[in-house]
Parts: C-alpha cells; structure tokens; sequence
C-alpha cells in the first residue's frame, strides 16, 4: 500500500473519530438534559443535519470526493513538465522527495487542492483552491475562517508554500504543510499552475 492511500486513509480515521467524539457528545449532553439516552428522531436530526454524518457525507460525498481525487493521483503516470510532476507528486524531475512539515512523502498539491485545483472538503474544512486566476484574484479573499489577504503574487506565494503566510502576513493553518523546495521547482510549479491549472474554465 502506497504512501499516499496510507494518508487518505488516516485522514479518513481521524474523521471518524471525530464524528465518534461528536455523536457521543451530543448523546451525553442530551442525556443530562433529561431527555433520556435514546432520544430520537430530535437527536437524529441533529446528527444529520450537523454536516458531520448527514447529507453528503451519508451519500459518499465527501470520502467519495477524496477517493476519486486519489483514483485520478494514482492514474497519472507520464507528467509535461516538473511542475505538474511536483503538483501531483511532490517529487520533482530529478526524483527527489520535496520534504514538508508533515512528513508526507509522494505527496503533492492535488493530494488536498484536488487535481483540477479547485479545492476539497477534508475533514470538516474547506481547502482552498489553488488555480492561479483564482489565487490572484484582484478582489482578493476572504477564507471561512474570517481570515482577509489581497491577491498572491508569485512572490507572496512563494513565501506561503516554504513558510505557510498568505500575503497579509497571516499564518496559515498548520494542516498546510510548509515546504523544503528550491526556487528552480518553485518557479516550476508556479508556472504549472499559471498554465494547464490556470486557466478558467479549463
């Protein structure tokens, strides 16, 4: 089993243990109230509609999205140039591990950002996409989180990749992952994501 379906798969975990730990908090909780261990029909709306165990998660939503997204990472084989090959793999041309803060290993940017860019949901939180129009968007973005940055340039992202600061200097959350990678790949990867991810409606 390969790296990165071992990391899915802990992602996966972590999720579910989470959803444990809130069903069981909201089982508690309602048994204090008095409302009994077993309450019903309240109890399961709540569930549901929490967002953790209900709509699309109960359909395969949002495991469903990530088991696709890593079904197409697995797929690609041949790669254009070394910034796609570093955006799906995390490895570089000359086959060299891009080491990051989480110890991921073969590993890239499609891993969270989707293969298309656009971003994913991961365990209860909205990744962002990376698309170059996006990321330079001059109206520049406001995250979920309440977190305001203007628009990346190429050097702002630069400095968010190596030490996970968006352009207003804010820090990222730690699940980005800050990365060891030379300006030569750098460059590279931008210019991927300038190209064939970069473009909209592509």
């Amino acid at each position: 089993m390969n790296k990165n379906r071992l990391f899915v798969i802990a992602v996966i975990l972590i999720f579910v243990g989470m959803a444990g730990i809130f069903t069981t908090t909201l089982f508690v909780r309602s048994y204090i109230s008095g409302s009994g261990m077993f309450p019903g029909s309240r109890m399961m709306q709540m569930i549901m509609g929490s967002g953790m165990m209900g709509g699309r998660m109960m359909q395969g939503g949002m495991m469903g999205e990530m088991m696709r997204n890593m079904g197409e990472i697995n797929k690609k084989t041949s790669f254009s140039s070394n910034g796609e090959r570093i955006f799906y793999t995390g490895v570089n041309s000359n086959g060299e591990i891009i080491k990051n803060t989480h110890g991921m290993q073969g590993a890239g940017c499609a891993m969270c950002h989707g293969v298309d860019a656009r971003g994913m949901r991961m365990m209860m939180m909205d990744i962002p996409g990376i698309r170059w129009d996006t990321l330079t968007d001059p109206k520049g973005h406001i995250h979920p989180n309440g977190r305001r940055h203007p628009p990346f340039t190429e050097e702002s992202f630069k400095v968010c990749a190596l030490i996970g600061m968006d352009p207003a200097g804010n820090q990222l959350n730690t699940m980005m992952p800050r990365w060891e990678m030379s300006k030569e790949d750098l460059v590279d990867l931008i210019g991927y994501l300038k190209g064939k991810a970069g473009n909209k409606g592509d």
